[in-house]
């Protein structure tokens, strides 16, 4: 028993590791990685197979929360987050991603892995061809920002990521370059991961399947341990993403897209 928790806490710590680097360079939050391990750990941890998904997106966006904070902290200190584009999709964030769990949960666990999958993969192949989400440049006022904000924490909370998917091309066709882009993405991850979180937890309760040390769809041990790694990672994940190249960036992005889907579909 003491050998396989000291097993978890070193999968969990090396976790924190890896998604705080990769929240800090792409503004991603970590979740794109966190989800996929935690499946894998907690299928050999024996965890009844109907909440495994569920749990691990959970679990991963309360994560988050460590992870956003120290990325979005790293890039204030650069000056690459826009206050102003920040502030009303924010709002929108709230609600959006409060809701994106709640339905989340109603969703049959291997369509959701297998829906993440996909998604991954299109976001790898927007990012290699450098497709543009968006054909021109969006002109914001405050309601299309609330509205833009709701749809990327609906479908962020679904997926258990920070957002960065959606909000970097979203403030991209804002006008932001790149580095601030990711930035204000990574500040929105913030209240993502909060009211993502909330939404797992009120789902979950009451759930008798899940593990102890869970509170609601959130397993703890799993939260603490990858929380405090990744907040010491994410500002030398920052400096990556202020020291590489644009054309870098992209293309380490779309690469680690394509590991994630692959890993997806076979686990």
């Amino acid at each position: 028993m003491n050998s396989i928790m000291l097993d978890e806490i070193i999968i969990f710590a090396a976790l924190g590791i890896l998604a705080g680097l990769l929240a800090g360079m792409f503004g991603i939050g970590g979740g794109l990685i966190i989800v996929p391990v935690l499946i894998g750990t907690f299928l050999s941890l024996g965890f009844e197979n109907e909440i495994i998904v569920h749990l691990s997106i959970g679990t991963a966006i309360s994560c988050i929360i460590f992870t956003g904070l120290a990325s979005a902290n790293a890039h204030r200190i650069k000056e690459s987050i826009d206050f102003n584009q920040f502030k009303p999709v924010a709002i929108g964030i709230i609600f959006g991603a409060f809701g994106g769990a709640l339905f989340a949960v109603e969703i049959n666990g291997l369509i959701l892995k297998l829906s993440i999958a996909v998604f991954v993969l299109i976001v790898g192949i927007q990012i290699l061809f450098d497709i543009k989400v968006f054909s021109q440049k969006i002109n914001p006022t405050k309601p299309k920002s609330i509205l833009a904000g709701s749809i990327i924490g609906f479908l962020s909370s679904i997926l258990g990521i920070g957002g960065g998917t959606f909000s970097v091309p979203y403030f991209r066709s804002l006008g932001l370059k790149l580095t601030s882009a990711i930035g204000t993405s990574a500040a929105c991850g913030v209240p993502i991961a909060v009211f993502g979180t909330m939404g797992y937890i009120i789902a979950g309760y009451n759930i008798l399947e899940l593990p102890n040390l869970s509170l609601g769809y959130v397993y703890l041990p799993a939260l603490f341990g990858v929380s405090i790694t990744s907040i010491f990672a994410a500002k030398y994940g920052a400096e990556l993403a202020h020291y590489l190249s644009q054309e870098t960036l992209r293309k380490l992005m779309a690469a680690w897209f394509f590991i994630i889907s692959i890993y997806m579909f076979l686990v």
